[in-house]
């Protein structure tokens, strides 16, 4: 007989400690994908939100840590903080690198920073950790639909930017209910939380639809008075210009975004785990240390 798969909030995954430091050149960053011009400003506009997004990750779960009585919630959210420490870093690397090839994008991090300044100005610590749920959320989203195009997004796309953007999802899915789990932990499952849980997803969806309009809204103005760079080196020379974002994430289900609102949602109710894993088997070792060579005899 079939065992039948855990409940939700049972479901544990192992979240672990990668090193990946990626070699990005300012070449290849202005052109680095076969994806229509539109869907690689897309994705560099949302690597310009990260290293401030995740650092606000980090400090939301961090304030909470010596108030987590549960020794394995506590070392989750250590390897939390560690993951998404490592992706703050890793795409402020490759900003630098896309700034340098003056690609379209950056405005968008002028608008964070005040978004978040605002945030931690005028909400406290509690909600700033519902606002972090409802953005794990949305990376969550985002992050199983591009492993589920991996092989479609890895074709004609330069080696850094494909690691660094499929090992992020990668750990998106593995630690996604982490910061769900602090919050439950820490305020409970009653109708107070869950309201405040709430609240944290109407603000981020408001102030990030407002914030994306107006950046958007910079960039289209920065396009009429500076020409265009180049399209990319594939479609240059005659190639196809390959798949659509929309094709590449696919459409995103309005329910997944709604579920999050439910007051029994758990993050582990969208089960990612063979995407996962689908993609350790094909980067086995991917940011891990060289094992010793007398570990075996050991």
């Amino acid at each position: 007989m079939t065992a039948s798969p855990p409940h939700p909030r049972e479901t544990r995954i192992d979240i672990i400690r990668r090193r990946v430091r990626l070699a990005y050149d300012s070449a290849a960053a202005r052109a680095w994908t076969r994806l229509p011009r539109v869907s690689e400003d897309g994705l560099n506009a949302i690597s310009f939100l990260f290293p401030l997004g995740e650092a606000f990750f980090c400090r939301s779960v961090a304030h909470y840590r010596d108030r987590i009585t549960d020794p394995a919630l506590r070392d989750a959210a250590d390897r939390f903080i560690h993951q998404e420490a490592n992706h703050s870093r890793e795409h402020a690397r490759s900003n630098a690198a896309l700034r340098e090839a003056n690609v379209l994008g950056a405005e968008l991090e002028s608008v964070a920073r005040i978004l978040l300044a605002i945030a931690k100005t005028i909400w406290p610590r509690a909600t700033q950790l519902a606002i972090t749920c409802a953005l794990e959320h949305f990376t969550a989203m985002l992050a199983a639909r591009l492993l589920s195009k991996r092989l479609l997004y890895k074709e004609g796309t330069d080696p850094a930017f494909a690691h660094l953007w499929l090992w992020h999802a990668a750990e998106e899915i593995e630690h996604k209910a982490v910061c769900f789990d602090v919050y439950e932990h820490l305020f409970g499952r009653g109708v107070w939380a869950w309201l405040h849980r709430i609240l944290g997803m109407v603000i981020v969806t408001v102030s990030g639809g407002i914030g994306l309009l107006v950046a958007f809204t910079v960039v289209r103005l920065r396009l009429l008075f500076r020409p265009r760079r180049p399209a990319s080196a594939a479609a240059a020379g005659g190639a196809p210009s390959g798949p659509s974002l929309r094709n590449l994430f696919g459409s995103l289900p309005v329910s997944d975004y709604t579920a999050y609102y439910r007051r029994s949602f758990h993050p582990w109710e969208q089960d990612d785990r063979a995407l996962l894993e689908a993609w350790k088997l094909e980067h086995p070792g991917f940011g891990l240390p060289e094992p010793h060579p007398h570990a075996a005899a050991a």
